[in-house]
């Protein structure tokens, strides 16, 4: 581990250290065993297709089951146990609840709010295009895409993009402040000023939600709640009034509410979080990739027509042209592929074993956390041809040719009965955005400029890249991506 953690950038995600082992010494096993005592214990690192479908898809002893030293990692995001880290038993009834708040029909009532928020965004990069002054892509996109889950889990403008915002700001500082690899790390709340920094943050998010909840709830009871587009939050309350039969509570049961406001937080990060670092991606690979840019301009000239200003406006009106540009899709699909946010995770059963690719036979019974890195899995060069090229091509071809992906291989969203439920919203949202900046800016890195401006030693590439993974809840280009963007030029 200290070799491969030597050779890696230094503040490179930590996740690279256990893809660089697998690849150097476990490839053709396609996971290995690491014990991380006394720091944690046993843990089983997946990376191959493969065993990565028993543990999330076939194996029904440990597909429903996250591991459960994820509940220190949630508890300063969420709050407590939320939908993400919740038991077999308590998640399956509110997944379904939470899955209305996702179908086909409501991520298409989303897209004129997805679109509102878009249109700020462009605006605050046109400013910085006129200034011509360096920048970091991802903070401005954080605050844009906290504004896009104001509006899809509380149906509320958060306004985070114009200033400061009690949930934006406090769930921003909670992850700035998160201890990296928490979960693992029995010694990393010895630091008291982040236990204090997390309790008042923890206790924003609390209060700012809670007043949401009881609004909306004093709607329901008043009949007004018919009139508001249906958001995460009145997905939940509807589900828990109609638990409660013909007597209608009078007044929100403080456990729920607890509950609720837990459920707000965890959606509010995961939406905003790793949204924002793919858009970063697929802007910086465009901007690499020339020819790519090109033919995806090409394809938003074809379907949205010429005129760039009215792209935002056909799109509010017929939100049915989003299922028209399979090369934007492909390219989402691509970055994904490439620069994926977030591994997996599964708890280990006593008498539970799995086979590795070369058919042996791996028990589970002592292990902590099954966890399946898809940095690796990705990007190996035994499942991927030209594993290291942004070729969004390969979603387009047919299956006999030689880019046609393994299946199983892709696992952005995961699969199985706990994959994320959002995929349909995320899918849309980074669709939309591609379709409303792509024609009008260009993106160049600055990646130069601030390593003279902050020069370390040491290692600054990883895998060819720059704008390697670093750690901040999800995984975010390093250094917040410092660039430029200037507007296109006809």
């Amino acid at each position: 581990m200290k070799k491969r953690m030597d050779a890696l950038p230094k503040n490179a995600h930590y996740q690279y250290m256990f893809a660089d082992i697998a690849r150097e010494h476990f490839q053709s096993e396609g996971l290995f065993y690491i014990d991380l005592w006394p720091a944690s214990g046993m843990m089983m690192i997946v990376t191959s297709p493969l065993v990565a479908a028993q543990v999330a898809q076939t194996n029904t002893k440990i597909c429903y089951e996250r591991a459960s030293m994820l509940k220190r990692f949630f508890k300063p995001i969420a709050g407590g146990p939320n939908l993400f880290d919740m038991t077999e038993k308590e998640w399956r009834p509110w997944r379904a609840v939470f899955s209305k708040g996702f179908s086909t029909d409501q991520v298409t009532s989303l897209v004129p709010h997805v679109l509102r928020e878009t249109v700020v965004y462009k605006e605050r990069l046109r400013d910085l295009a006129r200034k011509e002054e360096m920048f970091y892509l991802d903070l401005i996109t954080l605050r844009f895409m906290m504004d896009v889950m104001g509006q899809t889990i509380l149906n509320a403008s958060l306004r985070a993009q114009e200033g400061y915002n009690v949930l934006a700001d406090s769930m921003l500082s909670q992850i700035r402040w998160h201890q990296p690899n928490a979960e693992a790390n029995p010694l990393g709340h010895v630091n008291v000023v982040r236990w204090i920094v997390e309790w008042w943050n923890g206790q924003q998010m609390d209060r700012y939600i809670g007043r949401e909840l009881d609004s909306r709830f004093s709607d329901y009871k008043s009949g007004m709640s018919d009139k508001r587009q249906k958001s995460v939050i009145d997905l939940v309350l509807q589900a828990y009034i109609a638990q409660s039969g013909e007597h209608k509570p009078e007044r929100l049961d403080p456990e729920f509410r607890a509950f609720a406001i837990r459920q707000v937080r965890l959606f509010v990060f995961l939406g905003h979080d790793s949204t924002s670092s793919t858009i970063c991606y697929a802007l910086h690979l465009l901007s690499q990739n020339p020819d790519t840019l090109k033919r995806i301009r090409l394809e938003h000239d074809q379907i949205l027509g010429k005129d760039v200003s009215k792209a935002a406006t056909l799109l509010g009106e017929q939100p049915k042209l989003l299922n028209e540009l399979p090369y934007t899709t492909a390219v989402t699909k691509e970055v994904l592929r490439l620069f994926p946010p977030a591994g997996s995770s599964r708890q280990g059963k006593p008498g539970t074993s799995i086979q590795d690719d070369l058919d042996a036979v791996c028990p589970t019974d002592d292990v902590m956390m099954i966890w399946t890195i898809h940095v690796e899995l990705h990007r190996s060069p035994k499942y991927w041809k030209c594993p290291d090229e942004f070729l969004p091509e390969r979603w387009l071809v047919e299956p006999t040719h030689e880019l046609f992906p393994v299946k199983d291989a892709w696992r952005a969203f995961e699969y199985g009965p706990r994959n994320c439920v959002a995929q349909g919203i995320v899918m849309t949202e980074l669709k939309i955005i591609l379709a409303c900046l792509v024609r009008e800016f260009d993106f160049t890195p600055a990646y130069d400029e601030w390593d003279r401006l902050h020069p370390t030693k040491g290692s600054k590439i990883y895998r060819g890249d720059r704008a390697y993974q670093m750690e901040e809840a999800a995984a975010h280009p390093v250094e917040h991506y410092p660039c430029r963007v200037f507007l296109r030029e006809n």
